[in-house]
């Protein structure tokens, strides 16, 4: 039960850094670099997961999608083996 509510943490917090960014604020939040989130992927060993709402026509390659309302009840279809990198914009 913790992890599940340090996942939705996460990702209420990356979808919230996303829209203080968009306003200015948060500079100092943690972000992971492309080329590290490249790797990481390379290796298995993040999950990507994309948390935009609505219907969703692109998002990156294998990445999961559930829409950040529903998040809270479908975190147990999570793998619990990698870190989860979310992303919403």
């Amino acid at each position: 039960m913790k992890t599940k509510k340090i996942l939705l943490a996460l990702a209420l917090v990356v979808c919230g850094a996303a829209r203080a960014r968009a306003q200015g604020e948060g500079q100092d939040l943690p972000r992971i670099t492309q080329d590290e989130f490249k790797e990481k992927l390379a290796r298995n060993e993040i999950v990507v997961l994309d948390v935009r709402n609505g219907d969703i026509t692109a998002k990156i390659k294998g990445a999961a999608h559930i829409q950040e309302a529903d998040l809270q009840s479908r975190l147990k279809d999570l793998p619990r083996d990698r870190e989860i990198v979310t992303y919403c914009a």
